[in-house]
């Protein structure tokens, strides 16, 4: 008996389902599965109910032919909203006799639809309403349903599930009905409000200043700035809403300050204040950054020098030039969360990161020092770029100092990196002939002081490099230094990390201090070593980070002695810059690694001078911070070398002439013999021994042609270099030793 369970379901769903035609799918298998459940345990019953559905349907086949007949007869009579109106009826209207109901329901609708129309308002242009015209339609079906129902009932063929369909579709034709109502009353209600505000009310200031918008983005264009990622044609003004408003006052136009918020931009469009802004311009105000440096007297000046060394790279290109910027990023603090923010999650963690709840330190200089250096593409088309590889080294702040000897060390790292390969040497697998290095200007790595000057000598001879400059931007300006849009990245991956101090075993006691110094270096070490990893994984514009511990126990010795015979010869240096160039003496230099003095004959960047356009032509401008003003190019710069040394009245003028802050020191910095220009007194006290040497030779030469004519054939103390462009190889005689080291200059 049960294996013909599923063959009876079959049938009796099919029997039941041919009945119930009308119904929807889920209220036809709803009420098929009450039925079922019923009669699914007597198999005769089963039979029997497939039969009366069976017989059922050929019934309602009979009665919807005669119904279909008398929707045809009345065709020409009813309308769409005629058949919509039958809601109105009810069951008690349904007459007994078959042809008297179809009558009196035919003339219940056309009453009602006559009702309805004198009620309605229509107007001269059909307007298409879907949502009414949908639930109007499930109306008329729901209706048509009904009507079916109450005809089966009145022949008496009804059953108990038909009584129960019955209730079913009364109900859903009251929620339909309801539903048909709210819409039209709603509709009726939008027409009346799309009057309202014609001849009622205060009108909009969009109606009484219809060129309202176009002045406010004529206002917005005259004093305003282009998008920031030039991505939209949006107009930044560089006015507040206030002063907006008053310019807009000015023009004649009262406004209130929200109506003229209302009509700009929004913040974020789908926001809730967002969405009212409906009229708009297309302008939006500037949001409040902070990012304002300081100024400085010298920043145009500094900025000058390097967009020289710039315009110089741009010449030789890619391929002998090494671009180079670097600096010193913040301490990396040891045992306390190494960056104070979240890094984004990009999945869902079922655990919480858990950081320390003080932020005091664990002991005094528990730090990691890291420098960094940015390698710089140059483009193809000859821009300096700012992507390239990253060279990081870490040391440790307690047990170093970041001195100029330092950079200089890692330089000679870096060089020998694989990932700087392809920037930092050329065909022949030497470091470029010309090197070019951006530095922030502080004390370690200031280009004006000798221990730079020093380091910079000993990377010139090591790598026998054509020409080196170092340039610096002015005190307050080091944001503009391009290794610092590397530190944001390299800041990113420290959230959330704290590097270890006591790996290897606690080096400090319970008052903080040290107790075992070898202990602290390996724990200072290996602390280093994770953020060398977590830095080295990371990789900025698609150009790999290398990051290294340098161990404490490597020192590196800055020279003490520089030869200013040889810096006579080959060292410019100024307030910002430092350059060391290769002479055209092959006994002193070698020969030369690239045409540079071919192209570049006066062998040094020139000096910057500001200039101003005016009515007689280019002048030369007394200083740089007054409108107008600019300094050129290069090669604008070498143009007009002739016209502005004819100017200024010589042949040759300092490299901080026009060099702001510099300008009342010029004498006391200038060699009073050769007048040349020194950054510091003490380097021109060094200088100033040269020309004192000369004369002891020069006096020791005058004596020994006084001598016996037996003696002229003894070898003279006498230097081959008695002026400062020869080269000096032998010893002096000097007779008072205690006068020849009394200083020149005596403190007061």
């Amino acid at each position: 008996m049960s294996s013909n369970k599923p063959k009876s379901y079959l049938l009796f769903r099919d029997a039941f389902l041919s009945c119930h035609k009308n119904l929807t799918k889920q209220n036809a298998y709803e009420l098929l599965n009450v039925e079922w459940n019923k009669i699914k345990k007597d198999e005769e019953l089963i039979q029997k109910q497939i039969e009366e559905y069976s017989t059922k349907q050929k019934l309602d086949s009979a009665k919807n032919a005669l119904l279909i007949w008398t929707n045809n007869y009345n065709i020409n009579s009813c309308t769409q909203s005629d058949v919509v109106a039958r809601d109105d009826c009810t069951l008690s209207s349904i007459p007994t006799t078959n042809t008297t109901s179809t009558a009196n329901i035919t003339t219940t609708t056309n009453t009602t639809t006559t009702t309805d129309t004198s009620t309605t308002i229509h107007p001269t242009k059909r307007v298409s309403c879907v949502a009414q015209e949908k639930v109007s339609n499930e109306l008329a079906g729901v209706n048509e349903r009904i009507t079916a129902l109450v005809q089966l009932k009145q022949t008496g063929l009804s059953t108990a599930e038909n009584e129960k369909q019955l209730k079913i579709l009364l109900k859903q034709k009251k929620s339909t009905s309801s539903q048909l109502k709210r819409l039209r009353n709603h509709a009726i209600a939008q027409k009346r409000l799309q009057t309202f505000r014609q001849d009622k009310g205060r009108p909009s200031i969009d109606d009484t200043c219809p060129d309202l918008l176009a002045t406010i983005e004529e206002i917005a264009i005259l004093n305003g700035a282009a998008d920031d990622r030039r991505r939209t044609e949006t107009v930044r003004p560089c006015l507040t809403l206030d002063d907006l408003r008053e310019t807009l006052k000015m023009k004649g136009y009262e406004i209130k300050r929200s109506t003229l918020y209302y009509r700009l931009l929004p913040r974020r469009a789908l926001s809730h204040d967002g969405k009212k802004h409906v009229h708009t311009v297309n302008v939006r105000l500037q949001k409040a950054h902070n990012n304002l440096h300081s100024k400085h007297e010298d920043g145009h000046f500094a900025a000058a020098a390097i967009r020289f060394a710039k315009d110089l790279a741009s010449l030789f290109g890619n391929d002998s030039v090494f671009f180079l910027s670097q600096d010193d990023k913040c301490k990396v603090p040891i045992g306390l969360p190494a960056a104070k923010k979240q890094a984004p999650l990009l999945m869902h963690l079922d655990y919480v990161i858990r950081l320390p709840d003080h932020d005091f330190v664990v002991a005094p200089r528990h730090q990691l020092t890291p420098s960094v250096y940015a390698a710089r593409v140059i483009k193809a088309a000859g821009d300096v770029g700012y992507s390239g590889p990253t060279y990081i080294a870490i040391r440790s702040a307690k047990h170093d100092k970041s001195i100029s000897a330092n950079h200089r060390d890692d330089f000679g790292r870096l060089v020998k990196l694989q990932e700087f390969k392809n920037v930092a040497l050329d065909s022949s697998n030497k470091v470029k002939s010309i090197v070019i290095i951006t530095v922030d200007g502080g004390p370690d790595e200031n280009p004006r002081f000798s221990k730079t000057l020093a380091s910079s000598i000993d990377i010139f001879k090591v790598h026998d490099l054509d020409a080196l400059f170092v340039l610096a931007h002015a005190p307050g300006q080091s944001a503009f230094n391009a290794v610092e849009r590397r530190m944001a990245p390299l800041s990113h991956d420290l959230a959330g990390l704290i590097l270890p101090h006591d790996h290897f075993g606690t080096h400090l006691n319970a008052n903080g201090s040290t107790i075992d110094f070898v202990l602290e270096k390996q724990n200072f070490q290996k602390a280093g070593e994770v953020l060398a990893e977590v830095w080295s994984n990371t990789v900025i514009d698609s150009y790999p980070v290398v990051a290294s511990y340098v161990s404490s126990s490597f020192i590196s010795q800055t020279s003490s002695y520089i030869d200013e015979h040889w810096c006579d010869r080959h060292v410019v240096q100024s307030q910002y810059t430092l350059q060391i160039v290769r002479c055209n003496s092959q006994g002193c230099c070698g020969e030369w690694r690239s045409n540079f003095y071919k192209i570049f004959t006066q062998r040094f960047l020139p000096p910057p001078v500001p200039l101003a356009r005016s009515s007689f032509g280019l002048v030369i401008a007394a200083n740089d911070f007054e409108p107008g003003i600019f300094y050129g190019s290069l090669f604008q710069r070498l143009q007009l070398n002739y016209f502005i040394c004819e100017e200024i009245g010589c042949d040759s003028i300092p490299f901080d002439f026009f060099c702001t802050t510099i300008k009342n020191s010029l004498a006391k910095r200038t060699c009073k013999k050769c007048k040349k220009y020194f950054p510091t007194i003490e380097r021109m006290k060094n200088h100033s021994k040269i020309h004192k040497l000369s004369k002891v030779v020069i006096d020791t030469q005058t004596l020994s042609n006084d001598e016996d004519d037996n003696e002229q054939n003894e070898p003279t103390p006498q230097s081959t270099n008695i002026s400062s462009e020869t080269n000096m190889t032998n010893i002096c005689i000097i007779h008072d030793l205690a006068q020849w080291l009394k200083p020149t200059f005596e403190e007061i």
